[in-house]
């Protein structure tokens, strides 16, 4: 029934509606109940233990009203009326601010007039008692009929009611429906719920990520949270009438342990969602990075020296969002497709078909690798990594009981397998497998093989890094970047990546090029410079194996190496010989190159989904070029660079030309390369040269020209053509941040004729190309600017916005400003580490440039929150004199000048 407004009850002089008595005596109740439950859980109460507890507290109070509501009746009979909790609340998993899900079940509408109008009454009454008393409320009043016709329509009424359980009130009714719920679920209408719960869930999970490993994950809806548990135990209750993790491992739906396990997670997450409910004071189920802070805090967490306490909670959040995950995965495979209907016959279903074996361990039984037998694992403890090989080998799952078996014993068998050769052997020969995309690296991970092989993984099982760079775990980031170097190798991404597919499937040694991918973060935790101690543990290994030593070498230089490429591409002048002759002289064969490059592509592309750019990949790839030239060259005995710059520009020029349809621009052509910087001629494509001779001849006639485009793919590319002059970027970059477009990188190009050509990689700051009303007023502010006609700071201070990603909710990050003079023969290199801000290019650039600093050479980088710039710097002597800064004190000046700056901004943002 649509309740009607209730009665008007007893009005105060105030003219408001006076709460009925029974409400003022729940809420009361209420308010001192919570106190209490709140204070259990600060003494730290586990999760279920306050879900149960405000449970019970909103029986009593529900209780109460309804007897007294009820009493209200002077002298007729009691009503026929059932208060039914649904949801969370007949779970008796409340949370404290859970909605309290109730259904008023009223008597059928042939009762006579009386009776129904009595059920009415008590349901109008309790709907306001409701919510004078406190309690957020999803409250309905039907009868059985109209209940039935709407669980029928409506499937989340009909899930609700799976979880149905009568308050208080007429027990004849709430057993009525119970009897009608079980008629409702025929065989037909079972695989319509499931397939429907199986439909909602994969399309929740999609919307939430599809990953437990997210950097703020939620703890209700996403995956691994407490909804992928429901939706399991709805299935299993449909299925097979099971009422409960309980009950699911009596009937065999998991084993024991892992029923332990998902009540220990289920409980954390209930323990992590109270603490958001109560820090909030709203429902609030995501993990954020405030949250985090705030919850590591209240939870008790504390730094430890290898790790923060945000890392602590979030390490132990992901493990129990990954235990929830496997075991509502394994419930799930179990009741929706092993016992799903099977095609029937005459006599009805047909019996399945007897198993296929693939060899003395394994076989083939109902699309599915599993046993022979309970003891193969124990016969060769190998087989716990081949049977997920050949399960790949034969795109079947695995069977779930046969999972069971590998979790069980390798309790049993793990502390033996760091050191069984035949155990890393059948790994190391997954690893380099032809053709194999990497399936079986996510199983063996999540179900603890990796780990127990290599206990270094082991060590970093969910080990949290906090900042918005790294996006996964340490352990997760190393089998993501091991599955992408997988499909490499088998050729999955040769459509974005034909030469880095080429470079892997040509490799003799793919073994070492793995091991060295594997190892290459395992030192993190264990002290300063990860890439050291990982070097040490590749020894450790390297002995405890009897690897290869010419392998181990190779495998333990990678580790020391793993970031070089990634350091040197992204932040250094690839244009400075001196730099890559060094580089070249380190890695002293071209085979080394090649495994040091597809190493740290591997790593950088697995980082995040978003951290591979065109950007990045071109500037990695401009440092193995040249490095390769280099390394050949010394084979051959020749210089690295016999071509001449003089050369190099021709060459860009007639690749130029054909572009060009402009008469002008043709016959600017020869002028326009003869004025190339040496760094831009090594890494423009000739169409974006053929654009940027438009531009460079629009800005000779005029003082200043721009071009924003937007690539087929990746992020926005702005050139800025302006007549050079010192402290040129700041203003550009004062003009952008004004206006509140972010720069995630920028290359600075002086030309030989003084005109400043800048590339600037840029977006909105909720991602995406600047729009055209902001870009267009960005423009207005550069010719501004440009003329004198406004004061680049005080744009900025005026104009400048805080950033889309609030400060205080990333993840802080401290600033570091670094000097490096020997990288560099020439300039003075300064590193700046920093939290990303709006307006912090512009800071720096007008700090260097107030400071009399020149910037020659800028390499602008984001990774996530986190601004890793490099300023190559001469005096500020003019272009003749200029000259490296060597002075110790003009150095500490330069240093301080850029820090008080940072520090300046981050105070205004």
């Amino acid at each position: 029934m649509a309740l009607q407004p209730a009665d008007p009850g007893t009005r105060a002089s105030s003219g408001k509606v006076a709460p009925a008595p029974a409400a003022a005596a729940a809420r009361t109740r209420l308010e001192t109940g919570r106190a209490e439950i709140l204070g259990r859980h600060r003494a730290g109460a586990g999760g279920q233990e306050v879900v149960r507890a405000i449970s019970a507290l909103t029986d009593e109070v529900l209780q109460q009203m309804f007897v007294a509501i009820c009493g209200e009746l002077q002298g007729a009979p009691p009503p026929r009326i059932a208060l039914i909790a649904t949801g969370g609340y007949g779970r008796r998993e409340l949370s404290p601010r859970s909605d309290v899900d109730l259904l008023a079940l009223l008597p059928s509408e042939d009762l006579a007039p009386g009776d129904r109008a009595r059920a009415d009454t008590v349901a109008e009454r309790l709907h306001r008692a409701l919510w004078d008393a406190g309690l957020e409320a999803g409250f309905a009043a039907r009868t059985l009929g109209q209940t039935l016709e709407l669980a029928r329509e409506d499937h989340t009424a009909r899930t609700a009611l799976l979880d149905c359980r009568l308050v208080c009130g007429d027990p004849a009714l709430f057993k009525d429906l119970e009897r009608a719920m079980v008629t409702e679920l025929e065989p037909r209408k079972v695989e319509e719920f499931i397939q429907e719960k199986l439909e909602e869930l994969q399309v929740r999970r999609k919307r939430y990520g599809g990953s437990v490993w997210l950097l703020e994950p939620h703890l209700k809806q996403g995956k691994g949270g407490l909804r992928d548990l429901q939706a399991a135990l709805w299935i299993a209750r449909v299925r097979h009438k099971v009422a409960g993790l309980g009950e699911a491992g009596e009937r065999g739906l998991l084993p024991a342990r892992e029923v332990k396990e998902a009540r220990a997670a289920r409980d954390l997450l209930w323990r992590l969602r109270n603490e958001l409910h109560y820090a909030t004071g709203r429902r609030d189920d995501r993990l954020t990075f405030d949250n985090q802070r705030r919850a590591a805090a209240e939870l008790g967490y504390r730094d430890s020296p290898t790790e923060l306490a945000i890392e602590q909670l979030m390490r132990e959040t992901y493990i129990a969002l990954q235990e929830i995950a496997r075991a509502s995965d394994a419930v799930i495979d179990r009741c929706a497709v092993e016992d799903a209907p099977r095609p029937t016959g005459v006599f009805g279903r047909r019996p399945p078909a007897p198993p296929k074996p693939i060899d003395n361990a394994f076989q083939l039984w109902q699309g599915r690798v599993t046993l022979h037998d309970r003891d193969v694992f124990a016969r060769r403890p190998a087989d716990l990594v081949r049977i997920f090989a050949v399960a790949e080998t034969y795109a079947a799952p695995v069977y779930s009981h046969a999972r069971d078996l590998v979790v069980q014993d390798l309790q049993r068998l793990g502390p033996g397998l760091p050191t069984d050769r035949d155990a890393h052997f059948e790994f190391w020969q997954y690893l380099v497998r032809e053709g194999s995309e990497g399936q079986a690296l996510a199983p063996l991970h999540e179900l603890g093989i990796l780990g127990a092989l290599f206990p270094e993984v082991g060590r970093l099982r969910a080990r949290a890094q906090h900042s918005l760079y790294h996006v996964y775990t340490v352990d997760t980031h190393t089998v993501f970047a091991l599955q992408r170097l997988m499909r490499l190798r088998a050729g999955a991404l040769s459509d974005a990546e034909p030469e880095l597919t080429r470079i892997a499937r040509a490799q003799q040694r793919p073994l070492v090029l793995m091991l060295g991918l594997l190892f290459h973060d395992l030192g993190k935790g264990l002290g300063p410079d990860h890439s050291a101690r990982g070097a040490e543990l590749v020894r450790a290994y390297a002995q405890r194996i009897a690897l290869d030593p010419g392998d181990a070498a190779d495998v333990e230089w990678l580790v020391l190496a793993h970031l070089k490429m990634s350091h040197l591409s992204q932040r250094r002048d690839l244009e400075d010989m001196a730099l890559v002759e060094s580089f070249a002289r380190e890695l002293r064969t071209v085979e080394r190159l090649e495994l040091l490059y597809l190493l740290t592509y591997a790593d950088m592309a697995s980082v995040s989904p978003e951290n591979w750019t065109e950007w990045k990949s071109r500037l990695l790839r401009l440092l193995y070029e040249k490095a390769h030239a280099t390394l050949l060259a010394e084979e051959l005995d020749q210089p690295a660079h016999a071509e001449s710059l003089e050369l190099r520009r021709e060459r860009l020029g007639r690749a130029i030309e054909p572009l060009l349809d402009q008469p002008a621009a043709q016959k600017a052509l020869g002028e326009f390369a003869r004025a190339l910087p040496e760094r831009y001629v090594s890494t423009a494509r000739p169409g974006d040269a053929a654009r940027h001779l438009k531009l460079w001849l629009l800005a000779r006639r005029t003082g200043f020209a721009a071009e924003l485009r937007q690539p087929e793919s990746g992020e926005a590319e702005l050139t800025l053509v302006a007549s050079d002059r010192p402290g040129l970027l700041a203003l550009f970059s004062a003009a952008l941040a004004a206006n509140g477009i972010d720069i995630l990188a920028a290359e600075v190009n002086s030309l030989e004729d003084g005109v400043a050509l800048d590339r600037f990689i840029v977006r909105e700051p909720g991602g995406g190309t600047p729009a055209a009303g902001r870009w267009e007023a960005a423009h207005a502010d550069l010719l501004r600017l440009l003329s004198g006609a406004e004061d680049a700071h005080r744009l900025v201070q005026r104009r400048l916005r805080r950033a889309s990603w609030a400060a205080s909710a990333a993840p802080a990050v401290e600033t570091k400003v670094r000097v490096d003079n020997l990288s560099s023969e020439d300039c003075t290199i300064l590193d700046v580490f920093t939290q990303d801000r709006p307006g912090l290019l512009h800071a720096i650039a007008d700090a260097l440039h107030r400071a009399g600093a020149s910037i020659e050479v800028a390499r602008i980088a984001t990774e996530g929150n986190r601004a890793t710039d490099a300023f190559y710097l001469r005096e500020a002597s003019g272009r003749a004199g200029a000259r490296k800064i060597a002075s110790d004190d003009r150095l500490r000046e330069l240093q301080t000048a850029v820090a008080s700056a940072i520090a300046e901004l981050a105070g205004r943002s």
